[in-house]
């Protein structure tokens, strides 16, 4: 399964974690299920 390698958020490394079903970001705290992004913290304004 695809996984992202940076953050969307601020651009640094994802960590897998250790359960193998999320990464994480150290520096801002985003979290994500590998093989998906969370977009509830990304602004749309149209």
């Amino acid at each position: 399964m695809k996984h992202l390698k940076i953050c969307p958020k601020c651009h640094s490394d994802l960590k897998l974690h250790s359960d193998g079903k999320t990464q994480y970001c150290n520096i801002c705290k985003y979290w994500t299920k590998v093989g998906t992004a969370r977009l509830d913290s990304i602004m749309i304004y149209g």
